[in-house]
């Protein structure tokens, strides 16, 4: 009996490896010559209503990887827990967490096999998610597109592992930034070029600043919310937004946040979450569709 090395995860983000594939492309998957002993996946089930654990156990012969059944079980208090095997835990963490530190048939978990990124995008705009499966990001920031399960809502991945959903307008291809930043105009040096930070800061100096700050009309101005907005508690001085509402703006900082009046409440908020009034040039930040 073999088992696995330290393992270090968090079995509550489960989901962020989840994958939509059958038993045949999980087994691929997680033979592939950089998957560890304890690498592992969830996916569906065929037993409708059912998950299945697929795990990483051998490193040769016909029983590399191993599937586990992971079915709901309603319990007396009318709760649902699941059951692997013979053994029940309260929800599929739980059942993570336990298998971290204690041995299926020959390995315990590890590590959740990546998910490959399809590409790889910069944020030309600030996002905060308003639903627990969106994924917040910050203006300039790298994410990794690792699936697109609608047109325009896409699931990527930050560099701290987080995984949710993001506009995809809201984003450019990062290998064409950096083609823009490469070009014989630019004057960053090729050592500079070179430097994640400094591409960067090129962006939000040059780029976005000529697509968005020199086009913003002449403050103070009226803006529309486009998008519903509300803040977290703890900011006080932020304004609650809803699609629709008219309010005036009153300064605009080049970080992007604005100050406001809505119904006669002074206030703060992102400048992508409204459109400004009056101007027929004055470009807008997309919403998200």
């Amino acid at each position: 009996m073999r088992e696995s090395s330290s393992s270090s995860f968090d079995p509550y983000s489960w989901k962020n490896f989840y994958f939509h594939v059958d038993r045949e492309e999980a087994t691929r998957l997680l033979c592939q010559p950089n998957s560890d002993l304890g690498t592992f996946l969830i996916r569906d089930s065929t037993t409708p209503g059912s998950y299945a654990l697929s795990v990483r156990e051998e490193l040769s012969g016909d029983q590399q990887v191993r599937h586990y059944l992971i079915e709901p079980v309603e319990s007396d208090n009318g709760k649902t827990n699941v059951r692997i095997a013979d053994q029940y835990f309260l929800d599929i963490p739980a059942l993570l967490n336990h298998f971290k530190m204690r041995i299926l048939a020959n390995v315990s978990l590890v590590c959740p096999l990546r998910k490959a990124a399809i590409n790889r995008m910069i944020a030309l705009y600030s996002f905060e998610g308003q639903e627990p499966t969106d994924l917040s990001f910050e203006k300039n920031e790298i994410l990794d597109i690792i699936e697109k399960p609608q047109e325009e809502w896409w699931e990527a991945r930050n560099a701290l592992g987080n995984v949710g959903l993001v506009p995809g307008n809201y984003l450019a291809q990062f290998n064409e930034v950096l083609m823009q930043r490469d070009s014989p105009d630019s004057s960053v040096s090729s050592e500079n070029r070179l430097s994640g930070a400094s591409v960067l800061s090129d962006i939000n100096d040059d780029m976005l600043n000529s697509t968005q700050l020199s086009e913003t009309p002449h403050i103070p101005t009226l803006a529309r919310v486009i998008l519903d907005r509300r803040p977290n508690v703890y900011d006080t001085e932020a304004l609650r937004l809803k699609k629709g509402d008219l309010l005036r703006v009153t300064k605009l900082h080049p970080s992007g946040i604005c100050e406001g009046i809505l119904n006669g409440k002074k206030g703060t908020f992102p400048f992508t979450y409204v459109e400004f009034v009056g101007d027929a040039d004055t470009a807008t930040t997309p919403t998200p569709i």
